[in-house]
């Protein structure tokens, strides 16, 4: 299986710092590399992709070729104009026989799943990486994506003395979940290929003009009724329950199982859609701000070292390939 992280600047992505959030120093390595090093220690990864900033990714690599040794092979492409772009370009690149301007569709290449994820988690780890792939069935799935259930994100959470992160929720009847970054797609088994650039660009679901945008998109579907309706219903457990108002929440969130919202969103992508739990928070905590990366910053090191305890012996990089400060 191939990895494929997407560190593009284009379209709907934002900058911050004024920069391209994958090039974010961190112990003084851009983010984009931390999350290299995770998936060059899982064992299921034949081959990594980056796709992003070329020629600032390839400077970054060979500075740090000193200290950091990979096992796997990288290839490093040049972004395209956008998120449904770049998928679309790495993926093909990937296949075996495939050269530009041939018909993808045409090759015998047999769909194979590949593992997406962005560049801006780096608390990603080994360990939570081979927990999403194990519990992921590409025979009866075309779209595999994780999710984060709020127990495993509350130890991100601010303490009395300690700045700390608490992301946006999904309220299900049986869980609080926060969807993470971790994507294994057949990128050709998507039949609404625009629906996922469309969910990707009104991902913000704090501002109005997003969730009113999603809500259109929505209405165009032929199963609108249904999806309007559990995304009001999603909308309204999520409005209650920040406000404290949990007889509320319960109300809204009663029709919302897991099952139901996978349906759901199976029509909608057209597509083979399951929802997969992994129990470490590292892939939820994706840095969308300066304030989250400020918090990630100063409490990178303590977080890396409960998140260390996950990884089996055989994935844990005890030599500290990274070599800053932080090995001390």
């Amino acid at each position: 299986m191939n990895a494929f992280v997407l560190a593009g600047d284009r379209g709907a992505s934002h900058q911050i710092l004024g920069m391209n959030k994958a090039l974010l120093p961190l112990e003084g390595y851009p983010l984009f590399l931390h999350v290299l090093r995770a998936l060059d220690r899982v064992a299921a990864i034949n081959q990594i992709y980056l796709i992003g900033p070329q020629k600032k990714m390839m400077a970054e690599i060979e500075r740090a070729l000193p200290y950091v040794l990979f096992t796997k092979k990288i290839e490093v492409m040049e972004q395209k104009e956008s998120l449904i772009e770049n998928i679309l370009a790495v993926y093909m690149r990937s296949l075996p026989g495939y050269e530009e301007g041939v018909d993808p569709q045409k090759l015998n290449h047999g769909n194979p799943p590949g593992l997406f994820l962005p560049a801006d988690i780096p608390l990603i780890t080994p360990a939570e990486i081979e927990s999403f792939l194990l519990r992921s069935d590409m025979n009866r799935y075309d779209y595999c994506l994780g999710f984060t259930p709020e127990a495993a994100l509350t130890p991100f959470y601010p303490t009395a003395d300690q700045p700390g992160i608490e992301m946006a929720y999904l309220y299900l009847r049986d869980k609080i979940y926060r969807m993470n970054n971790l994507h294994l797609v057949k990128p050709f088994r998507i039949g609404a290929g625009r629906a996922v650039q469309q969910m990707y660009d009104h991902r913000y679901q704090r501002y109005l003009g997003n969730r009113l945008r999603l809500s259109l998109q929505i209405l165009r579907t032929p199963t609108w009724l249904r999806g309007f309706g559990y995304y009001l219903l999603a909308q309204g457990a999520t409005l209650f329950a920040q406000a404290g108002w949990n007889r509320w929440a319960s109300f809204f969130r009663r029709p919302l199982s897991v099952e139901a919202v996978e349906k759901e969103v199976s029509r909608f992508l057209k597509t083979r859609f399951k929802a997969v739990e992994t129990e470490l928070g590292g892939a939820a905590l994706d840095i969308d701000d300066e304030l989250t990366y400020r918090t990630i910053s100063a409490r990178f090191r303590e977080w890396r070292d409960y998140l260390a305890r996950f990884d089996r012996p055989g994935t844990r990089d005890s030599s500290c390939s990274l070599k800053t400060e932080a090995c001390g």
